[in-house]
């Protein structure tokens, strides 16, 4: 893959909110948030702050609601009285805005000192028209280059300890705690005023592309590295690990379909495949990004590369690929590429923690990718007839249990198994 510096990249916003929490997000569709109280030990009579982080997914206004909702009494039944500005703020947020909203509260007498007192929350929002587009990846994306903060901000906020506790399931309504500690201050008449600061905005963007533009050259070089040697075992690692905390454990043979086809589009899958370019694809754009945040990550090891920047953008990328690999070899219609682009958004919208857990997410079209390019993706001790094998079986197991619209995913996963057996009998590749 050669480098071109003229070709324009369109980068993803940057993830502004992983960036200060570490990762720690709820997503309410269109919205992110982080939650977080500072102090998490005060005194009686001392202010503490709740602190909200907002990052906007997407190309529209948006009007935000925030309710916060305050203990009366303790665990014991004792009074508790908390004073603060305002119990509900409304704020207007613009296209792919991130903010912080702070809201100060005091305990005053007779609250008595105690741990855990919960603080809720709940966000609403609405856009100014029904059709708006992504901006950002739901899993968060590359980190960013350029902030509207200081680094000094960019720290303090970093030292709130954020939460994603959501309250009775219901991921608008948030929960953080803090403690109150046995000392009382003397009661200053203080003025509490709720803020609210920008720490991105879309004007920030232009800078953003030019960093990342300038990083294309050195991204293909590091690319270079991304090869079936260096990430299909963390990949694989990674996939086993991600399906079972989102509550879908797979069988070996489904973790290995799913890591080929993820490893596939790293390597050299978005070259030879028609319709696909590897500078084009989202995971090359966001290594790009992740350079221009820290170019030291040049030298980091290839598979914790792959793995911890890029594995959302390669598994978007793995899912578009899987359907072009597969749609030639089936008679299912496989849909447009706007329907697939959806289907890859839903799925990693599932995959950040929205929704349930749906077996079609690992088959359609990952496992069945993972099926056409196994001969393709195969490490020097790796025998491919070893996958299709551990595949064979874990479908025997799943095909009996499917309904709906999962049985024509097993049909085309019954002849896909058809097709590659007898590929690597053609290619008189010896069974282990």
């Amino acid at each position: 893959m050669m480098g071109d510096g003229s070709r324009k990249l369109e980068p993803l916003y940057p993830d502004v909110l992983g960036a200060i929490t570490g990762g720690t997000r709820i997503t309410l569709d269109k919205m992110q948030c982080a939650l977080g109280i500072f102090p998490r030990r005060t005194y009686i009579n001392q202010p503490a702050e709740i602190v909200l982080i907002l990052q906007s997914m997407v190309d529209q206004n948006m009007q935000v609601k925030v309710g916060i909702q305050l203990p009366t009494q303790d665990k014991k039944g004792n009074p508790v009285v908390i004073d603060t500005a305002k119990k509900t703020v409304s704020l207007g947020m613009r296209p792919g805005e991130v903010g912080v909203l702070r809201l100060p509260i005091v305990p005053l007498p007779p609250t008595q000192p105690g741990a855990g007192f919960p603080v809720r929350v709940a966000v609403r929002y609405r856009t100014a028209t029904e059709h708006s587009r992504y901006v950002r990846p739901p899993g968060g994306g590359a980190p960013p280059s350029v902030l509207s903060i200081s680094q000094f901000k960019l720290q303090a906020l970093r030292e709130v300890e954020f939460a994603a506790h959501t309250w009775n399931q219901s991921a608008e309504i948030m929960t953080t705690y803090f403690d109150v500690v046995p000392k009382r201050i003397p009661l200053v008449n203080q003025d509490l005023k709720v803020s609210y600061e920008s720490l991105w905005t879309h004007e920030e963007m232009a800078e953003e592309r030019e960093l990342v533009q300038a990083k294309i050259r050195d991204a293909v070089y590091v690319s270079a590295g991304l090869t079936k040697a260096t990430v299909y075992k963390p990949v694989l690692q990674e996939v086993d690990d991600r399906f079972a905390r989102r509550g879908l454990p797979l069988h070996p043979g489904e973790a290995k379909a799913i890591a080929k086809i993820i490893t596939y589009a790293l390597d050299e899958g978005m070259d030879l495949e028609p319709g696909f370019n590897a500078q084009d694809s989202r995971w090359f754009q966001t290594l790009c990004q992740v350079l221009a945040h820290d170019p030291d990550l040049e030298r980091m090891n290839k598979g914790e590369l792959a793995v911890k920047y890029l594995f959302d953008a390669a598994l978007f990328d793995a899912i578009m690929l899987g359907f072009a690999v597969i749609q030639p070899k089936v008679k299912e219609d496989l849909g447009d590429i706007e329907e697939r682009n959806n289907y890859a958004t839903r799925l990693l919208t599932w995959f950040a923690g929205q929704g349930e857990a749906d077996l079609s997410y690992a088959y359609l079209p990952l496992v069945l990718g993972g099926v056409v390019v196994n001969q393709f993706v195969t490490l020097r001790e790796d025998n491919p007839w070893i996958m299709l094998d551990e595949l064979r079986e874990a479908y025997r197991g799943r095909a009996r249990l499917v309904t709906g619209e999962a049985v024509a995913i097993f049909k085309m996963m019954g002849d896909l198994l058809d097709y590659a057996e007898d590929a690597l009998r053609r290619s008189r590749v010896p069974r282990p």
